[in-house]
């Protein structure tokens, strides 16, 4: 979580806690498996994003990584939807 802090990353659903919203990344655990997925905006898992590991570090860094990504993909979205500068 210090690095989601430090980087100003959306904070993860972890293990049930937290907030779900659009693209909210989650990871879930049963029993010893570890699965990271984003959820819709009904909160519905993306089946492209499901992912399932044995390991609770490697899903962790699925969980930055997807972090990563969604953070990225909204900075894209806002610098398209910003009027053009003009030099003049």
């Amino acid at each position: 979580m210090q690095i989601v802090r430090e980087e100003g990353l959306d904070t993860p659903v972890l293990y049930g806690a937290g907030r779900l919203h659009d693209d909210a990344v989650v990871l879930e655990r049963d029993g010893d498996r570890y699965t990271v997925f984003l959820v819709d905006e009904r909160h519905n898992p993306i089946r492209s994003t499901i992912r399932t590991y044995d390991d609770e570090a490697e899903a962790l860094e699925r969980v930055l990584l997807k972090l990563r990504q969604v953070a990225k993909a909204r900075r894209s979205m806002a610098a398209l939807s910003e009027p053009p500068r003009s030099d003049a």
